[in-house]
């Protein structure tokens, strides 16, 4: 039985997530290193699917630690710099080594992403899709205090009423934050 926390908002509206043990479960399942990293910069960077699979070595500042998304791949059609963690820039560097690879990091197809993702969400339990990840980012990047504008900017959002309704957790997710403080 596929698990995912999903919390409901406004009519209709129904933002899915993972929480930790879910994310750790998914991403354990995963054992092709090309996999594992399309993975890791999804989440790590909460970019869109379309985003990272138009994603170019160029547009990442190995130095600084921030990949450049240009207006014409982005959804809201500008703009913006994304900011990726050391172990995915490392990740990146390894991979690039390991193939030899210039120009598209990955050479996927949007369509291609999801059916991956989604044999690995079968082998896993877990309900993923790359627009989860995305989600998943969001509440994981919320939960250790990183500010709303910060995240705001990351994913791209045009309005911060957006960023904000990922701030509504279900009771679970707060109950984790809280109890990780009492450690």
């Amino acid at each position: 039985m596929l698990k995912q926390q999903k919390r409901n908002f406004s009519a209709g509206s129904t933002i899915k997530y993972l929480n930790k043990q879910e994310w750790d479960t998914f991403r354990a399942c995963i054992d092709n290193y090309r996999d594992k990293l399309m993975v890791l910069v999804l989440y790590s960077t909460g970019m869109r699917v379309g985003e990272f699979t138009k994603l170019r070595i160029e547009d990442i500042d190995f130095q600084e630690r921030f990949i450049s998304i240009p207006g014409q791949n982005t959804k809201t059609g500008i703009p913006r710099t994304v900011w990726v963690s050391t172990e995915t820039i490392s990740e990146i560097r390894a991979y690039i080594k390991l193939t030899k690879k210039g120009g598209r990091l990955f050479d996927l197809t949007p369509r291609r992403v999801q059916q991956l993702i989604k044999q690995y969400s079968l082998t896993s339990g877990v309900l993923v899709t790359p627009h989860t990840l995305r989600h998943t980012h969001i509440v994981h990047a919320l939960l250790k205090r990183v500010p709303i504008t910060a995240v705001q900017k990351q994913v791209g959002h045009k309005r911060l009423t957006t960023t904000q309704i990922y701030s509504d957790f279900a009771p679970e997710q707060v109950r984790e934050a809280y109890e990780r403080q009492e450690k």
